[in-house]
């Protein structure tokens, strides 16, 4: 009783702070590159107009980035230094529903008597489909179009609309801090 116990509190506990997280990020960057000379930006006009996000969520997404880019430091600006490029990808996956069915006396109409059945930890026969989303944030050489810092934030749920403006701004927040790279 008492593993279980502090099983079941360590879990709170591991869920309490990992909901606070909005997605995972990782980035990769050209190592020939001088970040210390990237100053202002433009959005790369050709990979925004392909952004297949809803007509509420693209602008919270290019405001989300907006703010962030200017948190650090960088200016939109019409001759940049770098353009950015944002892909949104989703993917459908399978939740099944793990739990404790509990053990106890229940009443059997065949035998017209209570019978007892064990109690059972696993999968609760039941399962749910979800969108999860992956989002990436580069910035591009603005004359080759090639990568120079790749960001990418995975775990983004889109079937949760509760605070989701919030919670984009977190996710290009989240990922952004990726940058600069640390040599």
């Amino acid at each position: 009783m008492k593993h279980t116990l502090k099983w079941g509190m360590l879990f709170t506990i591991v869920m309490a702070f990992t909901s606070c997280i909005t997605v995972l990020t990782a980035s990769d960057y050209d190592k020939k590159i001088d970040f210390s000379k990237l100053k202002s930006f433009a959005y790369f006009e050709k990979g925004i107009e392909h952004l297949e996000l809803n007509n509420l969520d693209k602008p919270r997404m290019l405001d989300a980035l907006e703010t962030a880019m200017a948190k650090k430091g960088f200016t939109k600006a019409g001759r940049p230094d770098f353009l950015v490029n944002v892909v949104v990808l989703s993917s459908i996956n399978a939740r099944a529903d793990w739990g404790y069915s509990g053990g106890g006396y229940q009443w059997d109409a065949v035998s017209s008597s209570y019978q007892w059945r064990d109690s059972q930890f696993g999968p609760l026969n039941s399962s749910k489909e979800y969108q999860s989303g992956t989002i990436i944030i580069d910035f591009l050489n603005p004359e080759t179009k090639a990568i120079m810092w790749h960001g990418v934030g995975s775990g983004f749920n889109f079937e949760d609309y509760e605070n989701r403006e919030e919670r984009i701004k977190l996710a290009v927040k989240q990922i952004l801090s990726e940058y600069p790279p640390i040599y």
